[in-house]
């Protein structure tokens, strides 16, 4: 019997794919001279690369390049290159509107007890925020956004049990309490769900956490 390692295995064929990647490099031969059309554009046309670009784009549509095609892909090129500073002008201007509305909207730090633990949030949607969590108590309301939030949570980080919930310490029911001094009892029942812990009843001093 002949030994298996002298037996000459045949190899299973690659399969080859007869369609190749239109925009691939790998067995690109468009380099140098042989770059399409590159006999057309200056070489030393500072929009050159982007002119035979969009010559390559004009040949893939189907468009015969000839003198007309290059005149058209220059003028084309050109104007890009030229708009690109007022198009960036333009989105940045449109980015830092959409940052302006979106600081006018009323955005809300909150301050909710859940259970044995206050979470200080932020919102945009009181209504819809307490729907989701359904608070056992609404403590305090004051304005603020991610800024005002994040300040919070750095102030009161000794206090965290976890995310956005807080141990109720002296510091932070001290706070809510001025909060509350200031502009007054939330007074919110929509989604609060009571379990008959008052920390704050009605516009009295605090009961106290337990």
């Amino acid at each position: 019997m002949a030994d298996p390692k002298e037996i000459d295995m045949a190899q299973p064929r690659r399969i080859r794919s007869s369609k190749r990647d239109p925009y691939s490099t790998k067995h690109s031969a468009n380099i140098g001279d042989r770059i399409p059309h590159a006999d057309k554009v200056a070489s030393d046309d500072p929009d050159r690369s982007g002119i035979l670009i969009t010559l390559h784009r004009f040949e893939l549509a189907g468009v015969e390049i000839d003198d007309r095609a290059v005149e058209i892909a220059t003028k084309l090129t050109r104007w890009h290159v030229a708009n690109a500073d007022e198009r960036e002008r333009v989105s940045a201007e449109e980015r830092d509107l959409r940052l302006a509305e979106a600081q006018a909207r009323d955005c809300w730090v909150y301050y909710i007890r859940c259970g044995h633990l206050i979470k200080i949030g932020m919102t945009t949607n009181l209504p819809g925020r307490f729907a989701s969590l359904r608070p056992n108590e609404v403590l305090a309301i004051e304005p603020g956004g991610l800024e005002r939030e994040g300040q919070l949570h750095r102030q009161f980080e000794e206090l965290r049990a976890g995310g956005e919930y807080f141990h109720p310490g002296p510091l932070l029911q001290q706070h809510i309490v001025q909060l509350r001094e200031l502009a007054g009892s939330p007074k919110w029942t929509a989604s609060v769900v009571p379990d008959g812990q008052d920390w704050f009843p009605a516009d009295t001093e605090p009961s106290g956490a337990p």
